[in-house]
C-alpha cells in the first residue's frame, strides 16, 4: 500500500468531531483551513487535494490536533505529504526561499557561513576557543540563534552555563550545517542526507560523548530522525535536560532573581514531540524567588504560539496573531515574564511587543536577570 493510501485509509476514521479546533493555533487565529480540514477533506478529490496541498503552509505541524483527536487521525503527517507533493514552483516564496538558503549556504537565511560567529560577539569571554576542539559535550547552536540577534542571546546563555558548570564543550563554528529540520517541514527531507551525515561526521570526530542543543526540532533531528539516515554515536539532550541534570547533580547552582511570576511555554517539538515535559519544570522550580504558573492548557495539551511549522515565513500575520493569544492568556494569569526553551517560541512571542518579559529558559540560570529587566 502507497503512502497516500495508507493516509487515505487512517484520515477515513475522521469524524469531523471538530475536537483538533478547538487546539489548532491556526483555527483559533481565524483561518478557515485547519486540522480538520486537512483530517477530513485534503485527498476526497483531486481539486481538493491540489487545494489543500496549497494551503498546507497554513500548519505549524504542532501535533496538538492528533494528540487530542478521539480516532488518533495523523494530520501532522497528511500536511507533510501534501507539502512534498508541491514542486519546486510550487512552494510559497518565502518557503522556498529557505529550501534554497540551506541548500546553497547551510542555513536558513542564505547567511555567510563566516558570519556564524557574530553571535559570540556579545560574550564576555572568548568563544573561538571553543570551536572544533575535542570534548565531552558538543553545543550544537542552530540556525535561528547563530544568525538571528533576536535569538543570539541563548547561544550566550548556554556558553555562560556551560562555564559555570565546568562543562568540557566544543562547537561547530563555521561549519555548523542547518539540522535539515526546515526541509523536513517543507516536504524535502530527501534533500537533507547530505547536511545529516556532515553534522554527525562533524561532531563524531570531536570525539564528544552527548550532544546539546537550545532548539527543540534540532532536538528532535538529532534524537529521532538522524539516526534513521545515520549512526549518531553519542547521547542527545535538549538543554532544559542538561541543565536539569547539571542543577539536580549540584554542579550548577541557581541565582536568586528576586520575586518573579513565571508561566512556562511548552514548545511543541518539545512537550509532544518529544516528550520533555518535567524536566525544565524542576529546573525552573530550583530557582530562588521564581513562583511557577501553568496555562490552562499546559504540558503536552499546551496550545502552539504559532511559531513553528514555517507558519511564521508563510503567513506571519497568523504566527503573530496565535502568539497574542499566548500573551493575552499570560496577563489574565498576572505573570511578570513567559519563560520559552525554544528560538522559534522566543521570537514569535517577542514580535507582539508585549511589555510581558519574554526569556528563554537558559538565561535564568546563565544569571544578571530579574523581574526588572525587558
Amino acid at each position: 500500500m502507497g503512502e497516500k493510501a495508507e493516509l487515505l485509509k487512517k484520515t477515513d476514521k475522521c469524524i469531523r468531531c471538530g475536537t483538533c479546533i478547538a487546539f489548532c493555533p491556526v483555527a483559533r487565529a481565524s483561518l478557515p483551513v485547519n486540522s480538520r480540514y486537512f483530517a477530513s477533506e485534503g485527498f476526497r478529490t483531486p481539486e481538493r487535494e491540489k487545494y489543500s496541498a496549497k494551503n498546507s503552509f497554513n500548519c505549524t505541524l504542532c501535533m496538538a490536533c492528533v494528540k487530542v483527536c478521539p480516532r488518533g487521525v495523523p494530520v501532522p503527517l497528511v500536511v507533510e505529504y501534501l507539502r512534498s507533493q508541491l514542486g519546486e514552483k510550487e512552494l510559497p516564496t518565502n518557503v522556498k526561499l529557505i529550501v534554497d538558503n540551506i541548500q546553497d549556504s547551510g542555513n536558513v537565511h542564505g547567511a555567510d557561513r563566516e558570519d556564524w560567529l557574530m553571535w559570540t560577539y556579545e560574550s564576555e569571554e572568548p568563544v573561538e576557543d571553543r570551536v572544533k576542539v575535542p570534548a565531552d559535550v558538543g553545543y550544537f547552536v542552530g540556525c535561528n540563534s547563530a544568525y538571528s540577534p533576536s535569538a543570539a542571546r541563548i547561544p550566550l546563555a548556554a556558553i555562560k552555563i556551560f562555564r559555570k558548570a565546568n562543562v568540557d564543550f566544543t562547537i561547530l563554528g563555521p561549519d555548523e550545517s542547518c539540522c535539515a529540520a526546515p526541509l523536513l517541514m517543507a516536504g524535502r527531507l530527501g534533500q537533507a542526507k547530505k547536511l545529516i551525515e556532515e553534522n554527525v561526521k562533524a561532531f563524531k570526530d570531536l570525539k564528544i560523548k552527548t550532544l546539546v542543543t537550545s532548539c527543540p526540532a534540532c532536538f528532535r533531528m538529532w534524537r529521532d530522525i538522524y539516526p534513521k539516515i545515520t549512526e549518531v554515536p553519542f547521547k542527545v539532550e535538549h538543554i532544559t535536560q542538561f541543565i536539569s541534570r547539571l542543577v539536580e547533580e549540584g554542579k550548577l547552582k541557581p541565582e536568586s532573581i528576586g520575586d518573579l511570576r513565571v508561566v512556562y511555554q511548552d514548545p511543541c517539538e518539545l512537550a509532544r514531540g518529544c516528550g520533555i515535559i518535567e524536566e525544565p519544570r524542576r529546573a525552573l522550580k530550583s530557582v530562588p524567588g521564581l513562583k511557577l504558573e501553568e496555562y490552562s492548557q499546559c504540558k503536552d495539551n499546551a496550545i502552539c504560539c504559532g511559531g513553528g511549522g514555517l507558519l511564521r515565513a508563510y503567513d506571519q500575520e497568523t504566527a503573530r496573531n496565535a502568539a497574542e493569544l499566548k500573551i493575552d492568556e499570560a496577563k489574565k494569569l498576572g505573570v511578570d515574564a513567559i519563560i520559552t526553551s525554544c528560538p522559534s517560541c522566543l521570537q514569535n512571542l517577542l514580535k507582539s511587543q508585549s511589555r510581558i518579559k519574554i526569556m528563554d529558559m537558559a538565561e535564568l540560570f546563565a544569571g544578571k536577570h530579574s523581574q526588572k529587566e525587558h
